[in-house]
């Protein structure tokens, strides 16, 4: 009995000592934060995350990602994600499902995505059904990993009740995952899965899709360098420096080809729900409209006309082009053409521009579809590094590369 007595008097002591530590470390977290000075934020957090608990779990994912430091963000999501007792686990989904403000959800479905597929698939199925559309695109983003019936039924499910551009993520994720090609009306869906859900298994992903896709300058001007745009928000961005009037093998120059092919979207690939504008960018910026307008008569016609007097020269703005198309909160999607990596405007450094943009995107979850237009030759141009740029943009933000030549 003696000895019972005395484990339980140091299982106490030991557990009191504990919370002490704990609770001091969250003191410090919190001062830290007061400070606001990133060193001291990031080496407090380290502290803390040596507690392992619910209280650890939800003042770093409530008060550490939701920082505005980007350093201070992944930081946090690394430790959140090293977390492992139950109790930190049970307080991680109770965000994911009940937090008021979705840029917390968002945040603690981040911390999801590196736990086991049975553990997260659930929670990501269930945030199909956010109120928030947000919440829903980065669900639909995580569960790309996520090749599983239990996958297929939900996306099949939500896609009869959305449209615009998360209908176009939930069939490209199907048609990623089946090998089947149907419109977004479910109808073929539907009678595909109840004819084909016993016994399914996903098809094999090929090789070199984070490379995107590359098309020569004919096929491309065929069949449109948009192709077919779903969102019903967009902003196109289109470089007009001063290597974009580089001749092609199609007699046109690039300026004037991108031109042409943003006036076909504009005359024929919008809907009368569509909200659009345009932001060309060389040193400056020439912007159409500084808020979306409306795809109908006379917005159309200006923008055509918009874009028929657009004149090619100067150096590469993109941090400008984007920043400016960050600006309005209606955004979803952003096309972004160009045939060069940045030269001119506040930023060209390729990765603070991405962290700029990843800053901005962080709870917006707008997909940046990027077109590299290296059709022709400009002199003392790095395509390479222009190519890079435009592909890691595009697969940091949910997007897709198309390369043309």
């Amino acid at each position: 009995m003696t000895l019972i007595c005395a484990w339980l008097l140091h299982f106490h002591v030991t557990a009191l000592i504990s919370l002490d530590d704990s609770a001091k470390a969250a003191n410090d977290f919190l001062g830290a934060l007061k400070k606001n000075d990133e060193s001291l934020i990031c080496d407090a957090m380290e502290r803390l995350g040596e507690n392992d608990n619910g209280t650890v779990a939800g003042l770093l994912i409530e008060k550490g990602m939701t920082h505005s430091s980007l350093m201070v963000h992944e930081e946090a999501l690394r430790l959140a994600r090293e977390l492992k007792s139950e109790d930190a686990k049970d307080r991680i989904v109770q965000i994911v499902r009940r937090s008021r403000r979705f840029e917390t959800r968002m945040d603690a479905m981040r911390v999801l995505k590196s736990w086991p597929h049975n553990d997260s698939r659930p929670e990501f199925i269930g945030r199909l059904q956010d109120k928030t559309d947000w919440v829903v695109s980065l669900a639909i983003q995580f569960l790309r990993d996520h090749p599983h019936p239990e996958t297929i039924s939900a996306l099949i499910d939500k896609l009869s009740k959305t449209n615009g551009r998360q209908s176009e993520e939930i069939v490209e994720l199907l048609k990623s995952m089946t090998g089947e090609n149907y419109p977004a009306d479910t109808g073929g869906w539907r009678i595909w899965w109840e004819q084909n859900s016993e016994g399914w298994s996903p098809v094999e992903k090929s090789g070199g899709e984070e490379d995107g896709e590359k098309k020569d300058v004919s096929t491309a001007v065929r069949d449109g360098l948009y192709g077919e745009i779903a969102s019903e928000r967009v902003v196109f961005l289109l470089d007009v420096s001063g290597s974009m009037l580089a001749s092609t093998a199609v007699d046109d120059s690039r300026i004037e080809i991108a031109k042409n092919q943003l006036k076909r979207v504009l005359q024929g690939g919008l809907t009368t729900k569509s909200k659009f504008t345009i932001v060309a960018f060389s040193d400056e910026l020439t912007v159409l409209s500084p808020k979306l307008v409306k795809a109908k008569g006379g917005s159309l016609r200006k923008a055509i006309d918009f874009v028929d007097r657009l004149e090619a020269g100067g150096e590469t703005n993109s941090y400008g082009a984007l920043q400016k198309a960050f600006a309005d909160r209606e955004v979803d999607t952003i096309y972004l053409l160009s045939d060069g990596s940045p030269t001119a405007g506040e930023e060209t450094s390729l990765k603070l521009i991405s962290d700029a943009v990843s800053q901005w995107n962080r709870y917006r979850g707008v997909r940046i579809h990027c077109i590299g237009f290296f059709a022709g030759t400009a002199p003392n141009q790095d395509e390479a590094r222009a190519s890079e740029f435009l592909k890691t943009l595009s697969r940091l933000n949910f997007g897709k590369y198309v390369e043309i030549r």
